[in-house]
């Protein structure tokens, strides 16, 4: 394949049109590399996934304190309770 004949047309463009082409280059490359980058993301987010749901956490036994004052003040006791 001889990439001279393409090479020699790319140079004999007007400046305007080389750059047109070279941001479609760019543009077409970053989408192919976020595409490859996106699944590794996922690829990494499902093995953290994974090993998060083997780790064990202690149960906590928390004993919540008795309600029972709120229950008993109203509004025309609750200057004596103080």
């Amino acid at each position: 394949m001889n990439l001279r004949p393409y090479i020699e047309k790319l140079q004999a463009l007007p400046e305007n049109k080389k750059k047109i082409i070279l941001f479609l280059i760019v543009i077409i490359l970053a989408l192919i590399m976020g595409f490859f980058w996106v699944n590794e993301a996922i690829s990494n987010f499902s093995k953290i996934e994974k090993s998060a749901k083997s780790i064990n956490l202690p149960t906590v036994d928390v004993i919540m304190p008795s309600l029972d004052i709120l229950q008993t003040v109203t509004p025309s006791n609750e200057n004596s309770i103080k």
